[in-house]
């Protein structure tokens, strides 16, 4: 389970990074969807997402300290990932696609079974105990 607040941090820490680039100017494509935004609305708005997503690369940094104890993490995390899926594919879907886009959210179901798994597995063996 440590793994798993590991490599959510360290997940959330690069793309934190890669959209404080976009906020920057830099002009790359958003390492989730593929999708290129122009002007500084966008720019503000990856400026602020950015923000966001190195708090919860914080957060779960902090639950890789004590995983057991901060186990629900990982379910929000996965949740959260559930729901930014099903909100680009239904109300964004005309503007995302390509091969970054499916890459995105390949990477996100990974991360949600991933999260999930350890989850339940540490819920179990808690009980079970």
């Amino acid at each position: 389970m440590k793994w798993s607040f590991l490599i959510g941090g360290v997940a959330d820490a690069l793309v934190a990074v890669s959209w404080l680039l976009i906020a920057s100017g830099d002009g790359r494509p958003n390492v989730l969807s593929g999708f290129v935004g122009t002007g500084p609305a966008y720019r503000f708005a990856m400026y602020i997402a950015a923000l966001f997503m190195a708090g919860w690369s914080a957060i779960l940094f902090w639950g890789w300290f004590k995983p057991h104890e901060r186990k629900g993490l990982l379910m929000i995390t996965a949740v959260l990932l559930l729901v930014s899926i099903l909100a680009e594919l239904v109300f964004y879907r005309s503007i995302l696609g390509g091969r970054e886009f499916i890459v995105g959210i390949a990477v996100r179901v990974a991360l949600i079974a991933k999260f999930s798994t350890s989850y339940f597995y540490a819920r179990s063996s808690t009980e079970n105990g």
